[in-house]
């Protein structure tokens, strides 16, 4: 009878011990109710962009493209203008001085954009590629433009190793925008002393000296004249565009420590236009704005 009791138990706990297991295998994949289940997911990795989130508004910045020359007696007063318009809107105005006829004048550039923007004297001021104008014209466009919503907006991140430039530009949209789109690449370099020829001043208002410097003077175009050609469609929201191996020692400068690179989507048919702009300096993680 014990021999009996004793088998039934034995027989009792392998059937115990055979269902746990069963059941055991079962949780990883069809169980006693026919569902299915799978443990193993994984979570996306989250890239996170070095200059953050894309934001769902931007900060509207224009671009003074103004032209000068050092055999311009009445530019001084035009580059005043500019750093005023600067100064008077900290981080929302971007000046580019394009230079004519002197040592530090780009000639392809300059012909190309003064005849796109019908430059008629000097100086003459450009406000976002609309006609360019006299000096006393240029502060109201600037406050339109920048009175409006912007569709883009611009991030940067800057790295320079013994005068090599690495530049990538983030393009942030929260709709796509239409095909057409350019997107220009330039640097500047602040504070240039002015070439032995001298600046001519005819101003009674701007005192042009020995200690005289050039403003915001445009040394190097990266992309072509009229920008490269951008899409603005991906639905991650931001376009990126790398610019590699810029050779910064090519382009005249004087101190390193001066150099800005400035950035603008634009568009050259009519109606001329630049969506929005960003200016960032050497070794710098320009954020969106």
């Amino acid at each position: 009878m014990k021999k009996l009791l004793a088998l039934s138990l034995l027989t009792a706990l392998a059937i115990g011990f055979s269902s746990c297991k069963k059941n055991a295998n079962s949780a990883s994949g069809t169980n006693y109710l026919g569902y299915t289940s799978n443990n193993n997911t994984t979570t996306p990795p989250v890239v996170t962009l070095p200059v953050g989130d894309v934001p769902l508004t931007f900060t509207k910045k224009a671009v003074l493209e103004e032209f000068t020359g050092e055999w311009c007696g009445w530019c001084p007063e035009g580059a005043k203008v500019m750093v005023d318009a600067i100064a008077a809107n900290p981080g929302k105005v971007i000046g580019i001085a394009v230079h004519d006829g002197d040592p530090m004048e780009i000639p392809s550039y300059n012909s190309w954009i003064k005849t796109l923007t019908n430059v008629t004297g000097f100086p003459n001021g450009s406000v976002d590629r609309a006609d360019a104008s006299d000096r006393g014209s240029w502060m109201g466009p600037i406050s339109t433009e920048l009175t409006k919503t912007p569709t883009v907006g611009i991030a940067m991140v800057t790295k320079t190793k013994n005068n090599i430039a690495n530049v990538s530009v983030y393009i942030g949209y929260n709709t796509p925008i239409a095909a057409g789109s350019k997107l220009t690449l330039v640097v500047t370099e602040d504070h240039v002393p002015q070439s032995a020829g001298g600046q001519h001043n005819y101003s009674s208002t701007v005192v042009v000296d020995a200690n005289w410097q050039h403003s915001h003077v445009l040394r190097g175009v990266v992309t072509a004249n009229q920008g490269d050609d951008v899409a603005l469609n991906s639905p991650k929201k931001y376009t990126l565009v790398e610019f590699t191996g810029i050779d910064l020692s090519k382009m005249g400068i004087n101190n390193m420590a001066n150099v800005q690179f400035a950035a603008f989507v634009n568009v050259n048919t009519t109606p001329r236009d630049i969506l929005n702009a960003q200016e960032a300096g050497l070794n710098e993680i320009k954020k969106w704005d």
